[in-house]
């Protein structure tokens, strides 16, 4: 599994890429990375790219990933709420709709798209 995590200030951003087989406790490193620069940039837009990803997570998993992404935040002084989070997946990874109802339903702001100009735009609307 490779990852990039940068900050893109013309959108105010973060955006992430991973690429291979995606793991849980990678998946909990990145949710990681991730808060830290949040808090270092102070943005709430997250653009997350799962396209060339292949997820090795049990459904278990999945579903515990939201309350893991919420006590990280709030550990580094964070709500998590507060985010606007595209998720760009591969059309063959079923999982990602799965995790995108979990996630909605503990009340994070979180879609799925299949195309990363669409993802986009919903994520930089203004």
């Amino acid at each position: 599994m490779s990852h990039s995590i940068v900050y893109n200030p013309e959108a105010h951003a973060i955006e992430s890429k991973i690429q291979g087989d995606l793991t849980f406790g990678e998946v909990k490193e990145i949710i990681t990375e991730i808060a830290l620069l949040v808090k270092e940039k102070g943005c709430t837009l997250l653009l997350s790219d799962y396209s060339e990803a292949t997820l090795k997570l049990a459904v278990l998993e999945l579903y515990e990933l939201p309350k893991i992404i919420l006590n990280t935040f709030a550990s580094s002084g964070l709500k998590a709420h507060r985010l606007r989070r595209a998720l760009v997946a591969s059309k063959e990874v079923k999982d990602f709709q799965f995790f995108e109802n979990v996630t909605v339903n503990r009340g994070l702001n979180t879609k799925v798209f299949y195309d990363i100009d669409e993802a986009k735009k919903w994520l930089y609307k203004k």
